[in-house]
């Protein structure tokens, strides 16, 4: 039987490959269920793979399809693939379902992103044994969750095992393991006969090591990785079955063969021997530790008794030889924390917490020149590659050599001082700097200068070299020219060429200046496989950062509550593990050598992790000049609330504090570094700043005490910021500014306030002022404009009073004059009233006559009226005539068109009628005719 398909995306054949007879209803867009096949990943003699989607819950499976018919083995598979199911853990396959379509069974799996373990030992045949031990770990987890379910995988072999991207460990196919239900003790058998079932059987001379037995009833496995009890010994199989894979394979990593290597195929039916045991590792391998040797041999004990009792045992006596735990002394004074510093490559034995990030970089790390660790600021970059990658890489039996470099404000100048010693070696300082220089100015002209000696080193010693940029977001905060950043880029470029070469470029780079990397496209176009997001760690890696290297000093935390309330503290904090690091560092030195514990006094006395923090932020601050210093209580003012809490405030508006940006670009960067801030990286408006814990609010007493200071002014500010941001976004409408005592608060405010105020808030403030100011001015022109008004007024009362007199004297007189008139008017009067009663008798006569006219007038209306209803009548009835007469016409013609049709049937009738009589006749003539002829008798007998 061929090996299993893997379910990784690498390496997946041709989309051409035909499906195996049986499966041909199978194909890209076929569905199973609610899955939609998407293209085949794979073909074995047990199953084919195919990649689908999920169209219920919207993810990408593996679905694994059995190349059988026989209704029971499907029963039976279908009924360990449900028992596997239940077996949930972290380094098993996930097995969503179960089924059977089209009479084939089929398995719904979670798909796997990765390689085989078994390309990991092509690519390097022989294993230090820490690397080893590393792989084989998580194995050996799954295994002991199997074993505890009743599940024996029984083909366990290094193509089974999935080293995924994300450096989880996957063990496959428990597809043939079979549900223990107590012992089993199978006859004993000789290996020829088992031998004889084989299906197939290659060529004599082309036996390979991985042919599978596969005759239905047989016991099932690799040949290769096959206990002696599946030989067939006469001893049934169980979990430790297992345990002999797992010194194979191990057994293989550590020596680079098999045990009993030059055998192959069938001649490895040895194994069933009893009497002949297995060779040693030492054998093979003389400078192999001796105690891990002995581990190796006990998993290959041909007595399964003898072997280690389940695979927990095994891990148990293997944890000592994983990475890390062959330790170097500690000096007696020397700290196994980092503190606020990076972790160098000599520190690599007190690094932890890293280690599944480790091995999904080191597995990215093969097929990929060009790699850039992205995250945010205090994730751990730097730490993670000098004291993680590389001395993981050193460790992996192949020859690496690592270059570390930083751009600097000169990074062409970095690369050439890398090179100039690969080059050549100089007698005098002064000839190297001169060497330096002409390096520099050569890779300008000619960027895969660096590339070329690299690949030329690594040829001529014979290794491999990973080249190191660490910090690249200087070469966009400290070259400002974009000439020169793209010279170096291009330099990387020609360095990170292709997959097959001995050379890796690893860049660690801050988040917030990804979108940097753009400006040069042909490198962003490089660089983006190879992008590798670093988070800040998990709370079992911060555990393990925390406790093991206490551990390794030979110290422990006085209670485990201690620990959980130390990570309790940072659940939420950007940049934890430099946190961490620092309140371990302090906890440490204050720590009881007498017990050799860290103990919860000491955490107490230095105030927890927020009291070192502060004395820390003290420490940073007591290093700036006073300039520095007031942008820096500016700066941190911003960075707080008015409810006290922390605020994440935009770079852009930090700008606006000072107009010296270049200044406070290098306050944001050196408390960056000194873990005081973070930079996350936003969305539409950039960068955001804000402090790195909440506690440094109300602990650290500097802080504390500037926000009592502008206690008066912090609500104040709160109200300005919306204003303005409100103001500026409206176009600076003149009808958002204050006025009245919101006004008259901003001056007092402008006159009180010395700090450093953002320029859109000056804005805001100048323009309230300067409407303020507009205003008074309006407010006593308005003044001085009423006060002449009323004077003017008063003269011109005076001058009134005059012209009232001389008007009330020509009253007088015109008095007089009015009263004649007045006995005149009433003569008028009576004459004016006789006229007018006239006047009314002829009005009444000529409205009698109106009257009669508009009465004659509404009658003739009337008529109108009804001669027209009439007419509408008329019309409507001579309309339904018409009508009428056209039903009418219609009907005659139909009575026409029925009595024609009438007519023609009883014409028919008559002719039909005229026929039947003639035939009638006829009958009656022949009947006669045959009386005359045969006589009575005969009619008689017919009767």
């Amino acid at each position: 039987m061929k090996p299993e398909p893997s379910l990784s995306a690498r390496g997946a054949p041709h989309p051409s490959v035909p499906l195996p007879v049986g499966l041909g209803a199978f194909g890209p867009g076929a569905r199973i269920q609610h899955y939609e096949l998407i293209r085949q990943l794979g073909s074995g003699g047990m199953g084919t793979v195919f990649l689908a989607r999920d169209t219920r819950l919207g993810r990408r499976v593996a679905i694994k399809l059995l190349h059988t018919k026989d209704a029971q083995f499907t029963q039976r598979f279908i009924l360990e693939a449900r028992t596997t199911a239940r077996c949930g853990h972290e380094n098993i396959v996930i097995i969503y379902e179960v089924g059977e379509a089209h009479g084939s069974p089929y398995m719904v799996l979670e798909y796997l992103q990765g390689q085989p373990m078994d390309r990991l030992l092509k690519a390097s045949p022989r294993l230090p044994p820490s690397r080893a031990v590393e792989l084989m770990s998580p194995v050996l987890r799954a295994l002991s969750c199997a074993h505890a379910h009743k599940i024996v995988h029984r083909d366990l072999k290094p193509e089974n095992v999935i080293v995924t991207d994300a450096g989880t460990i996957k063990v496959l196919d428990f597809g043939i393991a079979k549900v223990l239900q107590g012992d089993e003790h199978g006859a004993e058998t000789d290996p020829r006969v088992l031998l004889e079932g084989l299906r197939l059987l290659p060529p004599p001379g082309r036996m390979d090591e991985s042919l599978h037995l596969t005759r239905q009833g047989a016991l099932l496995g690799t040949l290769a990785y096959m206990s002696p009890e599946q030989w067939g010994n006469g001893v049934g199989v169980d979990h430790r079955t297992d345990i002999w894979a797992v010194g194979i394979m191990l057994f293989r990593m550590l020596s680079g063969r098999h045990p009993l290597e030059p055998l192959r195929g069938p001649q490895l039916m040895v194994t069933a021997m009893m009497d002949e045991p297995m060779p040693q590792l030492r054998a093979v391998l003389p400078d192999i530790p001796a105690e891990l040797a002995s581990v190796v041999d006990r998993c290959l004990l041909k007595p399964k008794e003898q072997r280690f009792p389940d695979a927990l045992a095994v891990l148990r006596a293997l944890e000592p030889f994983l990475p890390g735990r062959f330790i170097p002394e500690v000096g007696v004074d020397e700290s196994p924390y980092a503190g606020l510093g990076s972790f160098q490559e000599e520190d690599s034995a007190r690094f932890f917490g890293r280690t599944r990030e480790t091995a999904a970089l080191v597995n990215r790390l093969q097929d990929r020149p060009l790699l850039a660790v992205v995250g945010p600021s205090g994730a751990g970059k730097s730490s993670f590659v000098r004291a993680g990658l590389v001395p993981v890489l050193k460790r992996s039996g192949i020859p690496w050599e690592s270059l570390i470099i930083r751009p600097g404000r000169d990074p062409l100048a970095a690369l050439a001082s890398m090179v100039a010693p690969l080059v050549t070696s100089s007698p005098t300082l002064e000839e190297d700097l001169r060497k330096q220089q002409q390096i520099s100015a050569h890779l300008r002209r000619e960027p895969g200068y660096v590339g070329a000696v690299l690949r030329a080193r690594a040829r001529r010693e014979r290794r491999r070299i990973v080249l190191f940029i660490d910090q690249f977001e200087e070469l966009y905060t400290l070259v400002p020219d974009a000439v020169e950043r793209r010279a170096f880029t291009a330099c990387l470029s020609g360095i990170a060429d292709d997959a097959t070469s001995p050379i890796r470029v690893v860049l660690s780079l801050r988040s917030d200046f990804l979108d940097r990397v753009s400006e040069d496209e042909r490198f962003m176009a490089e660089l983006s496989p190879g992008l590798f997001f670093l988070t800040a760690p998990q709370q079992d890696g911060l555990r393990d950062a925390l406790v093991q290297p206490a551990e390794m000093a030979g110290y422990r935390f006085e209670s485990p509550a201690m620990v959980d309330q130390m990570l309790q503290h940072l659940e939420t904090t950007p940049g934890a593990l430099p946190l961490l690091q620092f309140a371990a560092t302090r906890l440490w030195e204050a720590r009881d050598p007498g017990r050799r514990l860290l103990t919860q006094s000491a955490y107490q006395r230095m105030g927890g992790i927020s009291g070192a923090l502060a004395t820390h932020a003290d420490s940073v601050l007591a290093g700036l000049s006073s300039q520095e210093r007031a942008l820096a209580r500016a700066v941190c003012l911003r960075l707080v609330t008015a409810e006290r809490t922390r605020a994440i405030v935009s770079m852009e508006e930090l700008r606006e504090l000072t107009r010296d940006t270049e200044a406070l670009q290098r306050l944001i960067d050196g408390w960056v570094q000194a873990r005081l801030l973070v930079i996350q990286t936003g969305g539409s408006s950039g960068s955001s700043v804000e402090l790195v814990h909440e506690s440094l609010i109300g602990s650290w007493p500097t802080l504390k005490r500037w926000l009592d200071e502008g206690q008066e002014d912090a609500a104040f500010l709160e109200q300005l910021r919306a204003a303005a941001r409100q103001w500026q976004a409206k176009g600076r409408d003149s009808g958002l500014l204050w006025r009245g005592e919101m006004a008259d608060e901003a001056r007092r405010f402008q006159r009180r306030y010395r700090g450093e105020l953002p320029e859109s808030q000056r804005a805001f403030l100048d323009a309230v002022g300067a409407q303020a100011t507009r205003m008074a001015r309006v407010k006593r022109a308005f003044i001085v404009g009423a006060v002449a008004l009323v004077s003017t007024l008063f003269a011109a009362a005076a001058v009134t009073l005059v012209f009232i007199r001389e008007a009330q004297q020509e009253a007088e007189h015109q008095a007089i004059i009015a009263l004649r008139a007045e006995a005149t008017a009433r003569n008028a009067e009576f004459l004016a009233k006789r006229s007018e009663a006239e006047a009314q008798e002829r009005l009444a006569e000529v409205r009698a006559k109106e009257e009669d006219r508009r009465a004659a007038q509404s009658r003739a209306e009337e008529a109108n009226a009804q001669v027209e209803a009439t007419n509408e009548t008329l019309v409507l009835r001579n309309s339904e005539l018409v009508t009428a007469l056209k039903r009418a016409k219609w009907a005659r013609i139909r009575a026409n068109a029925e009595m024609r049709r009438a007519e023609q049937s009883a014409l028919i009738a008559r002719q039909a009628r005229a026929e039947a009589e003639r035939l009638l006749q006829r009958e009656q003539e022949r009947t006669l005719r045959m009386q005359s002829t045969l006589g009575s008798p005969f009619i008689e007998t017919l009767k």
